[in-house]
């Protein structure tokens, strides 16, 4: 029997999202980290990064592609560069190790970079950039993977969608807070989307015949963001995360056919200190003040709120917060089925 959509507060869904990945091998700390990365997705609306991938993280798990116990290294550190080598481990534990490291070449150096290599499906890293910004630097993350958009003039999949975040602290306001792909839309909203039962706008993604398809059911491949700019776009992450680590995933993918066996995915963080460039409450200032610039502005017919980069999101967990979190029906057959395989309690749910 299929389950309805139901509503679930953060706490009980974290709790639920901890006892699966513990159910399935991973320990209580790292499960604990890996839950609230994936419901702080859920809080800000952006289901297609929650809790609707742990199914598809514990077929990884049980397949030994991702690591339950993996062991997360600095390999080689210059200056105010890092490369962590970080054994398969889950995507977000992975890419806050990377943001603490350049956390902390930040304060010494004013900047920090983390390549990381080897990571897994890192989820909504505008989690992983926010770290670096509520504690007053500038932060900046984005992975790379294997082919799952086309390239302008192709019609297979040849480049990652790769996610791209940049969080910059403000005064009195929230940080600001750019979470994108460079991709037209990231996979996940095609799987959010089948879960729900929704078509998907033409111009997300393109079906076996390269055609463009409203059914996210038949997409094969991803469309980039402003064509020839979400490419290009892309194809200088790889360069960023893949190359500077002595990891590629795209060329060797390519050649060997369009994909590989292997799962993993590499990142990078960086952190950058404010008070690099001068006194930090005083750039913290400014960001208000833009902000301000622009909420005065006059709204374009049809359109009810202007809102600033990550505010969208911040509305949406105060409400989340406030109401509790709903979740596709889709997605409650899923984790129900699951956590039935793994003998673990269905939660509460209004």
């Amino acid at each position: 029997m299929s389950a309805a959509p139901a509503r679930i507060g953060e706490r009980d869904l974290t709790a639920f999202a901890t006892a699966l990945l513990v159910a399935a091998g991973v320990s209580a700390a790292m499960a604990e980290a890996w839950a609230e990365a994936l419901v702080w997705a859920n809080l800000r609306g952006v289901d297609s990064h929650g809790v609707l991938r742990i199914p598809r993280y514990v077929e990884l798990l049980q397949k030994g592609t991702v690591n339950p116990s993996p062991v997360i290294r600095v390999e080689r550190r210059v200056g105010a560069i890092a490369v962590l080598e970080a054994d398969l481990a889950p995507g977000p534990i992975a890419m806050m190790r990377a943001m603490d490291e350049a956390l902390t070449a930040a304060r010494t150096h004013g900047l920090g970079w983390c390549a990381a290599r080897n990571i897994t499906h890192a989820g909504a890293v505008g989690y992983v950039a926010l770290r670096a910004a509520e504690a007053g630097f500038i932060g900046i993350a984005m992975t790379a993977s294997g082919p799952m958009m086309a390239y302008p003039g192709t019609r297979t999949a040849a480049l990652s969608t790769n996610p791209l975040t940049i969080a910059f602290p403000a005064g009195r306001r929230r940080p600001f807070l750019l979470d994108m792909s460079t991709s037209t839309a990231a996979l996940g909203k095609v799987l959010s989307a089948r879960d729900a039962g929704r078509s998907i706008p033409l111009g997300w993604g393109i079906d076996r015949n390269g055609h463009d398809t409203s059914d996210p059911k038949a997409v094969e491949t991803l469309l980039p963001l402003g064509g020839p700019k979400g490419a290009g776009l892309s194809f200088m992450i790889e360069c960023l995360c893949s190359l500077t680590t002595g990891n590629p995933i795209i060329s060797a993918a390519l050649e060997a056919g369009g994909s590989l066996d292997a799962p993993y995915l590499n990142g990078a963080t960086f952190a950058i200190d404010l008070a690099a460039f001068g006194d930090p409450a005083a750039i913290r200032a400014e960001a208000d003040r833009m902000g301000d610039a622009l909420l005065k502005l006059p709204k374009a017919d049809g359109a009810d709120h202007i809102f600033l980069p990550g505010e969208r999101g911040d509305s949406v967990r105060m409400e989340r917060e406030r109401d509790g979190i709903v979740l596709a029906a889709g997605t409650w057959t899923r984790l129900h089925a699951l956590a039935d395989r793994l003998g673990v309690p269905h939660p509460k749910t209004s």
